[in-house]
C-alpha cells in the first residue's frame, strides 16, 4: 500500500509543470533520486509516464490520457456536428486536433466532397509549431509552458512558409493570442491554406483546435 501511496504522489507532481526529470522529481518529493528513477521506471513501463525526447523529461503518458478520456467528455463526438456544419458551409475539409505533449493529433475529420481535398488522418500527430491547428494551441498554452517547448523544440523546415526562427514564432503566436485565430499558408503541407482556433477549458488554455 504504501508503494501505492507513493507512485500517486509522483504522478500528482505533474499538476503543477507538465515535465519533470527525475532530480527535479527527487527535489519536489523529498525522495532520493535512486528510489525516483525506480518508481519513473515502472510507470513508463506500465504506461502511466513517457520520455519526452526533446528535453529528455518524463510526462503523463497515454495510458492517463486514455483513461482521462474515458472518463470525461467525448470531444470528437461532441465536435462532429460542428465540423460537419462548417465544411458543409465552406466545401473544405474540416478537422478537429487535440493536444498531446508537445504534439497534437488528429481526432475527428468531415472531409471536403471536392475531388481535390486536404485530409487528416485520425490518430497521426504532428508539430505544435507548423500550421494553423497547431500554432492555436501553442498561442493559448500556459505562459511557462510555452517558453520551456520554445527553449527545447527544434524548429524543422517542413514546408515553403514554416516559422524557423524563434523570435518570430514568438511575434506569431503574440498575435494570435491577440486576435483569437490563426491563418496559415503551407506551413505543414504543400499547397495547404488553413484556418483555425483554439478550444479553451476553464482555465481559458487551449485543449485542441477546430480548423
Amino acid at each position: 500500500m504504501k508503494s501505492l501511496h507513493r507512485a500517486i504522489d509522483l504522478l500528482s507532481a505533474f499538476q503543477s509543470r507538465r515535465e519533470l526529470s527525475v532530480e527535479e522529481l527527487a527535489k519536489i518529493l523529498g525522495w532520493p533520486a535512486s528510489s525516483v528513477y525506480r518508481f519513473v521506471r515502472v510507470l513508463r513501463d506500465r504506461g502511466f509516464l513517457s520520455l519526452v525526447p526533446e528535453s529528455k523529461k518524463y510526462g503523463l503518458g497515454s495510458l492517463l490520457c486514455e483513461l482521462g478520456r474515458a472518463g470525461g467528455p467525448d470531444l470528437p463526438r461532441l465536435a462532429r456536428a460542428a465540423l460537419e456544419r462548417l465544411s458543409k458551409e465552406t466545401g473544405e475539409t474540416s478537422f478537429l486536433s487535440i493536444r498531446g505533449g508537445w504534439e497534437a493529433r488528429y481526432a475527428a475529420c468531415v472531409e471536403s466532397p471536392e475531388s481535390i481535398r486536404f485530409t487528416a488522418p485520425i490518430g497521426r500527430h504532428f508539430p505544435l509549431y507548423a500550421g494553423a491547428s497547431g500554432k492555436v494551441i501553442l498561442a493559448f498554452m500556459e505562459e511557462e509552458e510555452r517558453r520551456a517547448y520554445l527553449q527545447t523544440v527544434r524548429l524543422k523546415q517542413l514546408c515553403a512558409s514554416t516559422i524557423v526562427d524563434k523570435a518570430r514564432l514568438e511575434r506569431a503566436l503574440s498575435v494570435i493570442r491577440s486576435r483569437g485565430y490563426d491563418f496559415s499558408q503551407q506551413e505543414r503541407h504543400q499547397g495547404a491554406w488553413g484556418l483555425a482556433a483554439p478550444i479553451l477549458n476553464e482555465k481559458e488554455l487551449a485543449i485542441g483546435s477546430i480548423a
